[in-house]
């Protein structure tokens, strides 16, 4: 599919230059990318009120400035699905999510990928010896991580590390150790805020193959463009 342009949804704000620019790279020159965010145009104070509160489903993005913040998916959904709206009417050939979470069904006119499900399919494709570890992106998380993949029918060992702090080797470090003492002979970074370099290092230090959700996303979206 040539001069395809492909939208891209962060449920933070845009512009992603964390991840999207990695993701582009597997794209190739002949791919546009437009990209919208669900907290995009919004003050601090209300982003505040975005905020996860008992019982709420946890999400964790990243903002313009290059801090990060915990809304609850509640709060973003309607916001999600207006983003999706907005690049369709721009004319993107097809849209991609950047959040591995799940969402309730989101409409779409054209191809939409999903990275929960990406990542979910890769994972019931393939055989490996251990457990799956997976990497979430805070301790809140880990419950309703945990709890997720369960559902989906793995045996996970679930560890914390903040995309947004993944420079701390110490954390790396911590993070390889606690995947290997469980015998994680799989791990998958449940978070597209991950890095390449931050894939690379934790296999390193782990000695098994480790899946990052949003080159995993940015190859079907490849295939799905036809580069």
């Amino acid at each position: 599919m040539s001069n395809a342009v492909v939208g891209l949804v962060t449920i933070g704000q845009s512009p992603r230059v964390d991840v999207v620019p990695d993701m582009a790279a597997i794209l190739g020159p002949g791919v546009t990318v437009r990209e919208r965010g669900a907290l995009d145009g919004l003050t601090r104070g209300e982003i505040a009120a975005l905020a996860p509160g008992p019982g709420d489903g946890i999400l964790v993005t990243r903002l313009a400035d290059g801090s990060h913040v915990f809304v609850a998916k509640r709060h973003v959904v309607n916001r999600v699905q207006a983003a999706i709206g907005d690049l369709e009417r721009a004319g993107v050939t097809m849209t991609a999510l950047l959040c591995t979470g799940p969402f309730p069904e989101l409409a779409a006119s054209r191809l939409l990928v999903l990275p929960h499900q990406v990542l979910l399919g890769v994972l019931r494709a393939l055989r490996w010896p251990g457990r799956l570890g997976i990497v979430t992106p805070s301790v809140e998380h880990v419950p309703q991580t945990e709890a997720r993949w369960r559902a989906d029918g793995f045996d996970p060992v679930v560890v914390p590390l903040s995309p947004y702090e993944e420079e701390s080797r110490e954390k790396l470090e911590m993070t390889a150790h606690a995947l290997r003492s469980a015998g994680a002979g799989l791990v998958a970074l449940d978070c597209m805020g991950f890095r390449r370099e931050t894939r690379n290092e934790l296999q390193r230090l782990i000695g098994a193959p480790v899946l990052l959700a949003n080159l995993l996303v940015a190859r079907v979206v490849a295939e799905a463009c036809g580069v």
